[in-house]
């Protein structure tokens, strides 16, 4: 149970990981100059010292992590190569709506791209800066917090009228 547990563990900690660096495709940027299997190792030893592990159970979960890393690498490929394959079907599939578009529609069509790739790049930024992105209706003036206050408890609400 302890072994399936650390692989699916591993592999979940893989795939965060990947799926990150996938979206933004580019390199992970180093943490504080270690390669990978440093900072994993870091991250496994804390994770060691936290729960208290003994040395034969930090050698135990060192080996269930490797054994789980092996069993990941070819899912993590075969991701790549899906990803790569989903891009060429959204590209072509874009140049066929294209090329039912008249020249007007495709210079307008132009204009909206320009626009929404204009809105993403602020807002990719804006999140950089850590500003928030919410729209929604914003709180009453009094209130400070991030969100509403919450609604009144039932001892304070008042009851409907009797009918009879």
């Amino acid at each position: 149970m302890r072994k399936w547990f650390y692989s699916v563990c591993a592999a979940a900690m893989m795939l965060g990981i990947t799926e990150v660096c996938a979206q933004e495709n580019r390199p992970m940027p180093p943490a504080q100059g270690l390669r990978h299997e440093q900072r994993m190792e870091q991250m496994e030893n804390k994770l060691a010292q936290e729960l208290g592990l003994t040395a034969e159970q930090q050698v135990q979960a060192k080996k269930i992590h490797q054994e789980g890393r092996k069993m990941v690498k070819p899912l993590m490929d075969e991701m790549k190569d899906i990803r790569k394959k989903m891009d060429e079907l959204r590209q072509e599939n874009m140049k066929e709506f294209e090329a039912i578009l008249t020249p007007d529609q495709k210079a307008k069509f132009e204009k909206i791209k320009a626009e929404r790739h204009e809105k993403w790049k602020q807002m990719k930024d804006r999140m950089r800066k850590g500003k928030k992105m919410h729209k929604g209706p914003r709180p009453h003036p009094g209130h400070t917090g991030d969100f509403p206050p919450p609604p009144p408890a039932p001892d304070d609400m008042p009851l409907p009228p009797f009918e009879d």
